[in-house]
């Protein structure tokens, strides 16, 4: 299983305690707002609870999917991630 966390955060010193955060969790950063991990349901409550504290839920939200490790291997990057996908071809085509 994987995670997958997006965030959409308005004030620049929580977006970057949210990001930080996450790196020191263990996942990989792969678009501004976009991290991927490993885990299953455990670990996302694990990142949920982590991240609570560090946003204004009025304004701000975090949303973190648990998904098949198939669908991260499967996905289809354009452009340049800024990390890699672990068992994705950079650069694959539609």
């Amino acid at each position: 299983m994987r995670l997958i966390v997006i965030y959409d955060i308005s004030d620049n010193e929580s977006r970057e305690r949210v990001a930080r955060r996450l790196k020191l969790m263990g996942l990989a950063r792969v678009q501004r707002s976009a991290f991927v991990g490993v885990g299953g349901v455990a670990r996302a409550k694990d990142v949920a609870r982590a991240v609570a504290p560090l946003i204004d839920a009025s304004t701000d939200s975090v949303i973190v999917f648990v998904v098949p490790g198939r669908s991260v291997r499967e996905a289809f990057v354009l452009g340049t991630p800024m990390a890699p996908l672990e068992g994705v071809r950079p650069y694959a085509t539609v």
